[in-house]
């Protein structure tokens, strides 16, 4: 039931690419949809034929929704689209399967490229093979449009119109509604989206990163109909922030899964003109690219120390083309999309621990050194020192440093603790902080490697995990800190604050224990013990001594 819940919240996107829609209809009876004209645009139901296709049934309660698959002549028609061999469509990559669990695949699609290829391929893979459920024209002059008497289910809608003259043609639009649907028609806008590789080995739009590391971009697009136009300017525009390099041999470019030639576009990668690097598709758009190819650019850049602290290192793709073929003078739409890369700010901070294993909070200490390590290595981080405001901080030096670099750093031997210390604005800079920055998430090993003047080294590392949520947006919405250490030496205070990509960890030593002093209790304890024993000889010797007397 959460799956189908998650069904409702997802399937809400609108997609602006194709030129079909799915959604669903779930009242308790009947329900509609009603196809309305925008207020921002000129795209108009008058004039187009919209389809409707049944893809699943469903049965109501309440909120609850529960879908099977739609049977066309008693053959439960999609089936095939998810699973097996449709006509090469298997959208959950497996023969067999529920239709729980395409509605979960359906679910799992959040961008609205994705929504808008699945909306194609379910048109593609159904036309030829059914008739459409309900057809319904717009009139000259109608504003909008309107499907009534609609059973529960999830529906594909087709615009069917061929584009002529200056006509524009809809886009697709993908949701999950109950009850009596409106929804606003919208241009037929080119898309595009930028993902990167995240540390989940997935595509997302954001992701945190460590300086030095390479990491990779990807751009989607879907090439709109285009066959109004006699010639079609298509291009696209990517600009990358200070902290990252381009690495110009990486560029790629492929048409759906196939990497093409570069006879297929012209690349500049001139920074100086306001970009890191165009590809234009102008002329091969028209005559080597064919409508609903998905375009898609791939490249890799290296996290460079310009990186910036506590907020999203932006990463803008844009997308420019041809607006109407009606003028004489191209007019020019444009589209973008951004992905985002952060890095973290660390502070360790060295407390003393009292007999009872707890911390003493303002007992700060000077004299220990650190080292860090990815977990698993060997090899320890390597950082470069720098002064920021009045704290000094070490960043994690890239491979191409030409400045002094530190793999042991000793934790500060001067500073007044402030008030809160251990909240998330503190970026260090007192006694017993070492303040690093540059760090992605993932799992550290941290060794100290000597102790503070009269404390107990520990004997194992400590282990620190930083973990990270990513939201919808490419805003980190969580960030947290856990720490794991075996022996002695202990780890306290650890977190991470998703405002300002801060974390923090306390480590705490031991102090020693004092061997007894010549002139101390070991002295008077034999001392004592002498006495004692000369006590006792001499009570024997009297008690003896009567006896024999006796």
């Amino acid at each position: 039931m959460k799956a189908i819940k998650k069904v409702l919240a997802v399937l809400v996107c609108l997609c602006v690419v194709c030129s079909c829609a799915v959604f669903a209809v779930s009242a308790a009876a009947t329900g509609s949809i009603t196809i309305q004209n925008p207020s921002n645009s000129a795209a108009t139901v008058a004039g187009k034929e919209f389809q409707l296709y049944k893809v699943f049934d469903a049965t109501v309660d309440g909120t609850n929704i529960a879908y099977s698959w739609h049977k066309e002549g008693g053959v439960e028609l999609y089936k095939e689209f998810f699973f097996g061999d449709g006509d090469g469509y298997n959208l959950c990559g497996k023969a067999t399967g529920t239709v729980q669990e395409a509605v979960e695949e359906i679910a799992s699609i959040t961008e609205s490229i994705e929504l808008s290829r699945l909306a194609e391929s379910l048109y593609n893979y159904v036309k030829g093979k059914a008739q459409p459920h309900a057809t319904v024209v717009g009139k000259t002059g109608d504003t909008k449009v309107e499907f009534t008497g609609l059973e529960p289910g999830y529906y594909l809608v087709y615009d069917n119109a061929t584009p002529t003259g200056s006509a524009v043609r809809s886009a697709v639009m993908l949701k999950s509604v109950q009850d009596n649907v409106v929804i606003t028609l919208k241009a037929n806008r080119p898309q595009i989206e930028k993902y990167v590789f995240t540390n989940e080995n997935v595509w997302g739009k954001a992701t945190s990163t460590s300086i030095g590391d390479t990491i990779e971009f990807k751009i989607e697009t879907l090439v709109p109909s285009h066959t109004m136009y006699e010639n079609y300017a298509y291009y696209i525009e990517d600009v990358l922030p200070d902290g990252l390099t381009l690495n110009k041999d990486s560029i790629e470019v492929y048409q759906n899964d196939t990497k093409v030639g570069t006879d297929w576009y012209n690349l500049d990668t001139d920074d100086n003109k306001g970009y890191d690097f165009k590809i234009d598709f102008t002329g091969p758009i028209t005559d080597k690219f064919k409508v609903n190819d998905l375009i898609m650019i791939k490249y890799t850049a290296t996290v460079n120390g310009d990186i910036t602290p506590h907020v999203a290192n932006v990463n803008t793709a844009k997308l420019f083309y041809h607006n109407d073929p009606t003028l004489d003078v191209p007019t020019f739409g444009s589209s973008e999309s951004t992905a985002n890369v952060y890095t973290y700010m660390f502070v360790l901070t060295k407390f003393s621990e009292d007999a009872s294993g707890n911390f003493s909070n303002h007992t700060r200490l000077a004299g220990a050194k650190f080292k860090f390590y990815n977990e698993g290595s060997d090899e320890p981080i390597k950082f470069v020192k720098k002064t920021v405001g009045n704290i000094v901080q070490y960043h994690v030096a890239p491979a191409d440093t030409t400045e002094e670099t530190f793999t042991e750093i000793e934790v500060l031997s001067t500073g007044t603790p402030a008030e809160g210390f251990q909240n998330a604005t503190y970026l260090g800079g007192n006694t017993g902080d070492i303040t690093l920055f540059g760090l992605s998430e993932g799992i550290y090993e941290i060794e100290e490697t000597v102790a503070p003047s009269g404390y107990i080294l520990p004997e194992n590392r400590f282990t620190l995990k930083i973990d990270d949520v990513v939201d919808s947006y490419g805003a980190i919405s969580t960030l947290t800190v856990t720490g794991e250490h075996t022996g002695n030496g202990s780890m306290g205070n650890a977190g991470g604050n998703s405002r300002n990509l801060l974390t923090w960890v306390d480590i705490a030593n031991k102090p020693g224990s004092a061997l007894p002093e010549t002139g101390g209790m070991g002295t008077t304890l034999f001392t004592v013990l002498g006495i004692i024993m000369m006590v006792g000889a001499v009570a024997f010797f009297t008690s003896r001594k009567r006896s024999s007397v006796a």
